[in-house]
């Protein structure tokens, strides 16, 4: 059996600042008194300790340009935006300075 991702820990600045950020942009719920995401499918947390830079880290979303705008109105910003024959993507920043990409999927890859 191949190893794969077992869990992914976003390094932040401000944990009350970052739960209010991917709570707004990506709709994430924490679990009472932890850094865990409780409703996703990928286990996945947060953690102190500085901002990170994770350039080639992809968040799947249904629609870039949506995804994007719930971004910025969380306070986050969008660096750079790409198009690959995966489907379009945007590296953003959230509003600590921690990089990450938004990617929609090409059909082929969904």
């Amino acid at each position: 059996m191949a190893v794969e991702l077992g869990y992914f820990t976003l390094k932040v600045k401000d944990m009350a600042k970052a739960k209010a950020f991917y709570g707004a942009a990506f709709g994430w719920e924490f679990e009472d008194g932890s850094t865990h995401v409780a409703n996703t499918k990928f286990p996945l947390g947060l953690a102190e300790g500085g901002s990170g830079e994770f350039r080639f880290v992809y968040f799947r979303v249904d629609d870039l340009e949506a995804g994007i705008k719930k971004v910025i109105a969380a306070g986050g910003y969008v660096l750079e935006r790409h198009t690959y024959p995966s489907g379009p993507n945007a590296v953003c920043s959230d509003d600590q300075g921690t990089t990450f990409s938004l990617w929609q999927p090409a059909p082929e890859y969904a």
